[in-house]
């Protein structure tokens, strides 16, 4: 298995990397390090940071590989856990886009700042739109995480996807490796939508191979402030959403509960796909 994590040297690229040593030894993944840059500029966020190249280094290539491995270096765990880094120019959504590809990874991981809903309308963020466009899952960890925990994790279904149409391997995996609790977070459209509570229980213990399930209906008030309450309430790890595409007016009058749980959970969310 290979996890892939993105690097700008920030404080929400160190809550990544911490998090996905966590995962790649409970997983036995390889993870992939990548660092872009474009000419003497680095990315990070909305701003881009200039950084001239040193007498002691002869290009950005080299000054940025070195940078790296200083970065890295702070984390001990790595010692104990296959990894390679890598240091490119090039936009980052389009080098995530096409190692994910290229090295068939399992899951990126990587850390938000977050955004505004104004701002995150108007432009989304890196972690965003990288969950949008990679063919793989992808789990956003917020910069200000204070502890690590795979141990209560929260699906959140509607009724147009109460039966996912893919196997959810990382999902079945993260479950297993960490032993943990599966709370599924149904919305139901109406009031007057029936969903037959132990059915689907039923049908996520087999799906999963596992007992440890609850189902939570919700048919009032927004989906959004339904789940975010209910993440506090629950003191949920992860919380996971299927992926799917909305259609082009969709996006343009509103954000998407993709788009404004990345934003705001104080939970790191897992995009499945």
């Amino acid at each position: 298995m290979k996890i892939l994590v993105p690097i700008d040297f920030s404080q929400s690229s160190k809550i990544g990397v911490e998090y996905a040593t966590k995962v790649a030894e409970s997983l036995n993944s390889e993870i992939i390090f990548v660092h872009t840059y474009s000419g003497g500029y680095q990315y990070a966020g909305y701003g881009a940071i200039a950084y001239p190249v040193p007498d002691n280094f002869s290009s950005y290539q080299d000054l940025y590989k070195e940078k790296m491995l200083e970065f890295l270096e702070n984390f001990p765990r790595l010692a104990t856990i296959k990894y390679k880094s890598i240091v490119t120019s090039g936009r980052t959504s389009d080098i995530i886009f096409q190692l994910a590809t290229e090295e068939k990874v399992n899951l990126v991981i990587m850390g938000t700042e977050g955004a505004g809903e104004v701002e995150g309308y108007l432009a989304g963020t890196t972690s965003e739109k990288i969950s949008m466009d990679v063919p793989c899952p992808v789990l956003v960890v917020p910069e200000d995480l204070e502890t690590f925990g795979l141990k209560r994790i929260c699906l959140a279904l509607d009724s147009d996807n109460l039966r996912p149409d893919r196997e959810l391997s990382i999902l079945a995996n993260l479950l297993m490796a960490f032993n943990a609790s599966l709370f599924i977070f149904h919305s139901s459209k109406s009031k007057d939508e029936n969903i037959n509570e132990q059915e689907v229980k039923d049908y996520y213990k087999q799906f999963f191979n596992l007992e440890n399930i609850s189902v939570h209906l919700f048919s009032d008030g927004k989906t959004e402030e339904n789940i975010t309450n209910f993440l506090k309430e629950n003191i949920i790890d992860v919380l996971a959403l299927l992926y799917r595409e909305h259609d082009f007016i969709e996006k343009l009058t509103e954000l998407g509960l993709r788009r404004k749980m990345i934003f705001k959970s104080e939970a790191p969310v897992l995009i499945l796909k």
